[in-house]
């Protein structure tokens, strides 16, 4: 009987990660629009984090930090790209970091100076695209299940967008695109749900028959907004877009048109292009499946009150 109980539990350590799966737990919105969820890092916790397919790294800020007594993990600082700029963070590595009762173990994170009364950090795609992830709108609830197409099944009957897979410049460090239709123009576009947000560069707008040359003696932003809308070409607010993404469309869509420093980062910069996350999918459920390169868009929830 020994023996039988000893055989058992080396194959219970031989079973990856994911075979506890599915997993759940809540996820709100909040941080102007955008989506969180508690994270929990050894042991500790629960931390207020946001969910942000457009960050390769996943990041705590400085007060996580002091609280988990981390110290530097190696000497080389990590490179980390925003919207607003790109900079160095503070490598650590702590033992765990858990999600709805899923824990990866020693996954080296940034540390972001403090900033107001934000969040306590970032999930990024290096903990999200080891799992099929599901944004459960109308509950509210944020699902991991098994990576790979057993789990996308369940969602056959919502609309399939391809999500292409690219590599930011000379790193190793992959972000997602989709493929999407602004007034019938197909635009490649940043699948950000870090984003609250719409944004098409000048390049998009010229395409979409917004002329930059039009809006010139406006100016370049305000200066407490050109480290986010750029600091040159003009910014301005289009209405009315007609956003499609494969069989599904949104209509009476805004979005910001600027040059913003976040084209430059994802290489974006020297074509149309647009960044979609929450400004437009935040009201849908949503199933991200990284591992097979497709986003499905389930039903949309309606904001109460509307």
């Amino acid at each position: 009987m020994r023996g039988i109980c000893a055989f058992l539990f080396t194959l219970l350590l031989a079973v990856p990660a994911f075979a506890m799966l599915p997993a759940e737990q809540p996820y709100r919105i909040g941080f102007n629009g955008r989506i969180a969820t508690d994270v929990y890092i050894d042991g500790k916790g629960p931390f207020s984090f946001l969910i942000d397919t457009a960050s390769s790294r996943s990041l705590m800020f400085e007060h996580v930090r002091k609280q988990l007594n981390l110290n530097q993990s190696q000497s080389e600082m990590l490179k980390i790209y925003g919207i607003n700029d790109v900079g160095e963070a503070m490598p650590v590595r702590p033992k765990t970091l858990q999600v709805a009762g899923e824990s990866v173990p020693g996954m080296t994170m940034g540390v972001l100076p403090d900033h107001g009364n934000g969040p306590d950090g970032v999930l990024g795609t290096d903990f999200l695209a080891r799992y099929f992830v599901v944004l459960d709108r109308s509950a509210m609830r944020l699902r991991l299940l098994e990576p790979g197409s057993g789990s996308s099944s369940a969602f056959d009957d919502w609309t399939a967008a391809t999500l292409t897979s690219r590599p930011f410049k000379n790193f190793d460090i992959r972000f997602w695109y989709l493929d999407t239709r602004f007034n019938d123009k197909k635009l490649s576009a940043l699948f950000d749900l870090g984003a609250a947000m719409t944004m098409l560069n000048w390049q998009a707008a010229e395409k979409l028959g917004v002329h930059q040359s039009r809006y010139a003696a406006n100016g370049p932003p305000p200066e407490i907004l050109q480290d986010i809308l750029g600091k040159s070409a003009p910014a301005v607010q289009l209405f009315g877009l007609d956003v499609r993404m494969y069989s599904r469309q949104w209509n009476q869509q805004n979005a910001i048109v600027a040059d913003a420093p976040v084209f430059d980062y994802f290489d974006l910069e020297e074509k149309p292009a647009a960044i979609v996350g929450l400004g437009l999918l935040g009201n849908n459920s949503l199933a991200i499946d990284f591992q097979g390169g497709h986003l499905f868009v389930g039903p949309t929830t309606k904001e109460k009150g509307s």
